[in-house]
């Protein structure tokens, strides 16, 4: 028998307003369900259609970012125009996401979570050369494709990681020994070989860090390279493994 919020008997008039507000709530929150769905699927849409055009956006700014830190002493003209067009390619990153945040609408929440990264590397100046991970992540041609595209999506994604996080690292290691008495590291060439030669775990000992920071920038690189190897040693596994069990599976049928 049906109770009250005192458990006290209901009526058979009180069951039956029970039910209704039962109805009414789960119809409530269906509404709210396929809004939310609704919202996600305009975030998704827009991100789909702009993903080539901001992708491609990245790379420029990645680009104008680098040449005006290595190039200090470039013309005043080139160096204006350079920051203008870094200025107004940030801008544009900047309106996209508000679009996107305004399209999710009641979605906000979820959107908010699962674009942190986005939000991010537009304000902290070490992440935005990752910028461009973020716009290959939405390309429609990876984020709509099969297993074996998604895979690929993750193996071009963890290569372009690798690259940003040794270009990230070494520019950090550059900027904090460049003046060091005694550096080694003077400038982002020899960075640049130190990285690479440290996540690849060589280590020639020609480069070296010397000051606190540096040495702590190294640490990470160092770090970062085993969990690079792992990561894409295990997506190439998996990937093999797939295509052993389709062939077993394609052997199977034949038989």
């Amino acid at each position: 028998q049906a109770v009250d919020a005192m458990g006290e008997p209901l009526t058979q008039r009180g069951v039956a307003e029970l039910e209704m507000l039962q109805r009414e709530q789960q119809k409530l929150a269906e509404e709210e369900a396929r809004q939310r769905a609704e919202d996600a699927a305009r975030v998704e849409a827009w991100e789909d259609r702009s993903a080539w055009a901001l992708f491609a956006a990245s790379i420029l700014f990645f680009g104008f970012s680098t040449w005006l830190l290595l190039q200090p002493g470039m013309p005043s003209a080139a160096q204006g125009w350079m920051s203008a067009a870094v200025i107004a390619l940030w801008a544009v990153f900047v309106v996209d996401y508000l679009v996107r945040l305004g399209l999710a609408r009641g979605a906000r929440g979820p959107f908010f979570r699962s674009r942190l990264f986005d939000l991010s590397s537009l304000f902290l100046p070490f992440l935005r050369p990752f910028l461009i991970l973020v716009y290959i992540w939405r390309l429609p041609a990876f984020r709509h494709g099969s297993g074996a595209t998604q895979r690929a999506r993750y193996l071009i994604t963890m290569v372009l990681f690798s690259l940003m996080f040794v270009y990230t690292a070494s520019m950090g290691v550059w900027l904090a020994e460049r003046d060091a008495p005694g550096a080694t590291i003077v400038n982002f060439d020899d960075a640049l070989w130190w990285g690479f030669t440290t996540i690849a775990t060589v280590g020639y000992g020609d480069y070296v860090p010397i000051t606190t920071l540096g040495r702590i920038l190294a640490i990470g690189l160092m770090m970062g390279g085993i969990a690079v190897i792992g990561v894409t040693s295990a997506t190439l596994i998996s990937a093999l493994t797939d295509r052993a069990h389709k062939r077993a599976v394609d052997h199977d049928h034949e038989g």
